[in-house]
């Protein structure tokens, strides 16, 4: 059984099991580099992660969580090596881990653009046109029309793990409210929903997978909209490659189910 995905060296993903020592966990690929160094951990624990059907053999995935890491310290000075090479190789690593940590933090900067992007590129993926795209520098607004049928998906993304040391603990992760639109005629049996939503307070404090109802007089649109949690590392590696087809088959399931609940209520 194979890893899920390749966890970042500080995200916290990864839980052990073990007779000796019990359950450890969640840690990272970089605390379980220095536990297995301790011995804390031993080599026939088990290992399990989000995504994974069952408990694996950690010894089985041992080479790919820690063959990009790093010695968890600079070994100490050997009798054969001069006092120049050592201090050349304690210098050496000081400069890896400043590029270690700078490389982190403009992914963690950068990652809020580079997930609109995908975002915007994958409902293109779909037969969407984009119409409209509007930021606040928190919020970014996207809408897109299908210029076949007119019907619209609206997007609204926020960014909740904008620092570096909030995404290292809990990765990088993104609010999406998604709507799907169409023009509908019976205008009055769809506001009387929708009014009697906000009375309630359904639309202002929905829950992750609650579907509210929204409309747009002006321009004759009916949408129903969802909120979502989405975990970007789920769709952008850390070179920055995108997952497109993952995340326009995410978009294209949400827009589907929404566009059965709205022409199953309103048509």
């Amino acid at each position: 059984m194979g890893l899920p995905r390749l966890p970042r060296p500080d995200e916290v993903a990864l839980h052990i099991h073990s007779r000796e020592g019990g359950r450890v966990g969640p840690i990272s690929r970089r605390g379980l580099q220095r536990q297995l160094a301790s011995g804390a951990i031993p080599e026939d624990a088990r290992l399990w992660m989000e995504g994974m059907e069952g408990w694996g053999w950690l010894r089985e995935h041992r080479e790919a969580l820690l063959a990009d890491l790093d010695a968890p310290s600079v070994a100490p000075r050997s009798p054969e090596e001069s006092e120049d090479d050592y201090l050349d190789r304690v210098f050496g690593g000081l400069v890896r881990s400043s590029w270690d940590y700078l490389e982190e933090h403009r992914f963690s900067t950068h990652i809020d653009e580079v997930f609109l992007g995908a975002v915007i590129t994958s409902t293109l993926d779909v037969g969407y046109s984009l119409i409209d795209l509007k930021s606040d520098g928190t919020h970014h607004y996207l809408r897109f029309e299908d210029l076949q049928d007119q019907s619209r998906i609206v997007v609204r993304l926020t960014h909740l793990t904008s620092g570096l040391a909030l995404s290292k603990v809990l990765g990088q992760r993104s609010s999406a409210v998604i709507g799907y639109g169409e023009k509908l005629g019976n205008v009055s049996k769809i506001m009387t929903a929708i009014r009697a939503e906000m009375k309630s307070g359904y639309i202002r404090d929905p829950e992750p997978g609650t579907i509210t109802v929204d409309g747009d007089l002006s321009s004759g649109y009916v949408y129903c909209q969802v909120d979502l949690y989405l975990d970007i590392d789920a769709y952008v590696e850390r070179d920055y490659t995108v997952h497109h087809d993952k995340l326009a088959t995410h978009i294209g399931a949400t827009t589907h189910a929404l566009r059965k609940y709205l022409r199953g209520r309103f048509a």
